[in-house]
């Protein structure tokens, strides 16, 4: 990261992490914050399995948050602040973006990371058939008024067109909280992270989509079975609230169980089990023991997240990957599923340096993440 840019950063500190995690019982999930935790020391770092290899794919990607895979082998990512989609194809970075559009990053400070611009992208799970891809960006207009955009494009002949606009959150944060995880859930349902934009406030309220995770349809509108669905003081697209930086969302396509990645203030950062109607405790608690699966008391930067549903990395299925911002990025490895007692070498196990954005499994099932201030992509393959 280089530090007077512009750049991502999840959380303000960059502090070394002591990890504090609990047993998962997910089948079971409390109605509110359980009491009972297990402190331990950083996280775990351990080598790849044998026979697997961490590499350097290519450079020359510019501030790159996030990444998502075709089903014909390509990668696209995303730029934060040129606003470009890139095209990685057999190893290479194309010259020619799939997309771009203008995007609003803010003005740069020192002493201070910013998170707007172009951040996330995904590739509908029948892409296939529509071309949908979708992208989260914030913009601004002549007149200066500002907003977050989760819109949707179409491939036509290579190129994405077509951009409509499914969700618009006509707020305007300084820098920073917009999160952006994309994910589908098992009945294709659209899983969407929405931070709290600067305005803590409004993580709790159920008629806003600050703080939020939503689920639409492809059209951007409510699912009919939604939590919240029918209630007067409540906007149908929440599907979670009280939160204030989900970065990251994916879904275990094997079990469907979706999880996130979270961002507090000093403390708190996690991945939790999304579960519907739960309230995550921001701004009321700094940390909330909703059944995390890791949870650290000092700002790791949680970034995306992927769960591993591949053939071609064998020791890896079922689990999860996630990204961290601070103290260098790292990608770590995380069983989800009941272990004996708790056990933090099978919940936290660093095992690549670097990993601070996006990291998401291609069409060959090999792991790919993003080095966002070296502008670099990475894979681990067999």
């Amino acid at each position: 990261m280089r530090a007077t840019t512009r750049a991502l950063g999840l959380l303000l500190a960059a502090a070394a992490g002591v990890a504090i995690a609990c047993s998962s019982d997910s089948a079971n999930p409390p109605s509110g914050p359980t009491s009972a935790i297990s402190l331990a020391n950083r996280p775990f770092f351990t080598s790849l399995p044998t026979g697997y290899r961490l590499e350097v794919l290519l450079d020359g990607l510019a501030l790159p948050t996030s990444l998502a895979a075709t089903p014909d082998g390509r990668l696209l990512v995303t730029e934060q602040e040129t606003g470009k989609v890139r095209v990685v194809q057999d190893g290479r970075l194309l010259a020619e973006p799939w997309f771009e559009l203008p995007v609003f990053t803010a003005e740069e400070e020192e002493f201070i990371a910013q998170e707007l611009g172009l951040v996330t992208i995904a590739v509908d799970p029948l892409f296939a058939e529509n071309g949908f891809v979708y992208i989260y960006y914030t913009e601004q207009d002549d007149d200066g008024s500002r907003r977050t955009v989760f819109g949707r494009l179409r491939e036509v002949e290579g190129r994405g067109t077509d951009l409509t606009k499914l969700v618009t959150i006509e707020l305007a944060p300084i820098k920073r909280h917009i999160a952006g995880g994309i994910a589908f859930d098992g009945d294709g349902a659209i899983l969407l992270g929405v931070g709290d934009h600067e305005l803590p406030e409004l993580a709790p309220r159920l008629d806003s989509l600050a703080g939020k995770v939503l689920r639409i349809d492809r059209e951007g509108a409510a699912l009919p079975d939604n939590p919240f669905v029918g209630r007067a003081d409540a906007d149908p697209r929440v599907f979670a609230y009280g939160l204030r930086n989900p970065f990251g969302v994916t879904v275990d396509r094997l079990t469907g169980r979706a999880y996130i990645t979270e961002n507090r203030n000093v403390a708190g950062d996690a991945v939790y089990e999304l579960v519907a109607a739960a309230d995550y405790g921001w701004p009321t608690d700094e940390i909330v023991l909703r059944e995390p699966l890791v949870i650290y008391d000092v700002p790791m930067g949680m970034a995306g997240i992927v769960a591993y549903g591949g053939d071609a990395l064998p020791e890896f299925a079922g689990d999860l990957f996630y990204c961290t911002y601070h103290n260098g990025g790292g990608l770590h490895w995380s069983e989800p599923g009941p272990v004996d007692g708790y056990d933090l070498a099978r919940r936290d196990r660093l095992i690549a340096p670097g990993c601070n954005t996006g990291v998401t499994e291609g069409a060959d099932g090999f792991l790919y993440l993003l080095v966002y201030g070296e502008g670099k992509l990475m894979r681990i393959s067999r």
